[in-house]
């Protein structure tokens, strides 16, 4: 429970600086050195929050990733994919 909570936290934190960029206008890179894995509690209050109140363009058009692995690059699409499909049947 506590990692969770700290992947949580972790999260949200990434969305309010993703947030706060894109109010400014600003394009964010992400720069994955150093991280291991993307769990989804992280990704739900993050990157689905993002999308959820953006919308996927958003993030399509403002948020770029640098340094970062063919599997992280694979689980960040068959997330966004997943979440895009799940927004469309609500």
């Amino acid at each position: 429970m506590t990692s969770n909570k700290i992947l949580s936290d972790a999260g949200t934190m990434f969305y309010k600086e993703l947030i706060s960029a894109l109010s400014a206008s600003e394009k964010v890179t992400v720069d994955m050195t150093g991280v291991n894995s993307i769990p989804s509690v992280f990704l739900n209050v993050s990157i689905g929050r993002l999308i959820d109140e953006k919308g996927i363009g958003a993030l399509r058009n403002n948020v770029a990733f640098t340094m970062i692995t063919k599997q992280q690059a694979l689980r960040l699409k068959e997330y966004i994919e997943k979440y895009s499909v799940k927004m469309e049947l609500v």
